[in-house]
């Protein structure tokens, strides 16, 4: 498994997608985020003004804290240049425009975990109210070579929901 590392100015990112509350170990033990991520895939084609093809995965901490057993949001969503009032069935989301840090996953989505730690360890955001994932299309997440992007702002940009 490798890791890349590169600071990264991003502009603003509109959502469209699904929410869900839950801790990681939940998560593990249910695999509720890859469902949702199936559910998104099978309904994308009912979002408007998408973006690109790939998806993006948000994940908000209460208070900045995070620990496997904390329950936090999850957003699996795609990325449109504007909101459509007829998707009220999705959960709409605003990454904010700010400085992050990406550091680059290539590996299987189950080896992920060791990334995360990696993280920690470098202490490369001071402040983690959220971060998120963006997976490219057609990602095969248990191939060698699958490629995971996460950013973690540097600055105090605050989450919001649209």
């Amino acid at each position: 498994m490798m890791r890349e590392q590169q600071t990264v100015e991003r502009t603003e990112t509109k959502l469209v997608g699904y929410r869900v509350v839950v801790s990681l170990n939940q998560d593990l033990e249910e695999g509720i985020v890859v469902q949702l991520r199936e559910k998104l895939s099978a309904n994308r084609p009912v979002i408007p003004n998408q973006t690109n093809e790939g998806m993006y995965l948000v994940q908000i901490y209460p208070d900045g804290q995070w620990t496997p057993d904390i329950p936090f949001t999850s957003i699996v969503a795609v990325e449109v240049n504007e909101y459509d009032q007829e998707i009220e069935q999705f959960a709409k989301y605003t990454i904010p425009a700010g400085t992050f840090v990406e550091v680059t996953h290539l590996g299987p989505e189950a080896d992920i975990g060791d990334t995360y730690d990696w993280i920690s360890e470098q202490e490369l955001s001071s402040s983690r109210c959220f971060d998120f994932e963006y997976w490219a299309p057609k990602a095969a997440f248990d191939q060698e070579d699958s490629t995971i992007h996460i950013y973690l702002p540097l600055e105090s940009s605050e989450s919001k929901p649209a």
